[in-house]
């Protein structure tokens, strides 16, 4: 239980208690122990969703940071981690969405601004909201379309965010079977043809070889 965890000797309920009076630069380093405590820390997920919202960048980022290592049991602030996505600081935009992608499917309450942020002026954004997508598994599927187009459709120059978008796809599993096609032309793309027959297995259900 979370009251018998520690982060270098000190209970949640002591960080917790911290942060509420600390100063601005020094609730990040807190809110980062928090996150240490991982599921553990599902007591004080209130708290570090409010500080999502914070008026300093880096407190805001350290709230992201802390529920992505918190995971799944954190979901209750998903609905404020997808506001999140429309920061003005492309570095809190991509570590919510990282936190969303650590969420797995739960984040299918974020689903919207995780399609929107495919869009996103930040490469890094744009490819880890595809990998929140891709864990949706078929819950995904609205997003199908979208991503698809991303794929192939709108020119993305970056081969990291084309990877992300392919394997999304695979991910989503035969949900994502109206995909295929654009996923047959994205094996012709240099250094992005793995990602996308390995999609394409997943989607068909076939076997998708491992390599050691």
């Amino acid at each position: 239980a979370s009251e018998w965890a520690y982060y270098r000797g000190v209970p949640l309920a002591g960080y917790l208690g911290e942060l509420g009076r600390a100063s601005e630069t020094a609730r990040p380093a807190i809110l980062r122990a928090i996150g240490a405590f991982g599921a553990e820390a599902a007591p004080a997920v209130n708290d570090v969703a409010k500080a999502l919202a914070d008026t300093s960048a880096e407190v805001r980022i350290a709230a992201a940071w802390a529920l992505s290592q918190i995971g799944a049991i954190g979901a209750p602030a998903i609905p404020a981690l997808e506001r999140s996505l429309s920061d003005s600081d492309a570095r809190m935009r991509s570590i919510s969405a990282i936190a969303l992608r650590a969420m797995g499917p739960a984040a299918v309450k974020a689903i919207a601004g995780l399609v929107k942020a495919l869009d996103d002026s930040s490469l890094s954004v744009r490819a880890v909201a595809a990998d929140a997508l891709g864990n949706l598994g078929p819950a995904g599927k609205p997003a199908v379309e979208t991503l698809s187009r991303h794929l192939i459709g709108v020119n993305e120059p970056s081969v990291f965010v084309l990877r992300s978008l392919a394997s999304a796809l695979g991910n989503i599993g035969p949900a994502a079977a109206s995909a295929l096609p654009a996923l047959e032309q994205a094996t012709k793309i240099h250094r992005v043809s793995w990602a996308a027959e390995e999609a394409i297995l997943k989607i068909k259900g076939e076997p998708v070889p491992v390599w050691y």
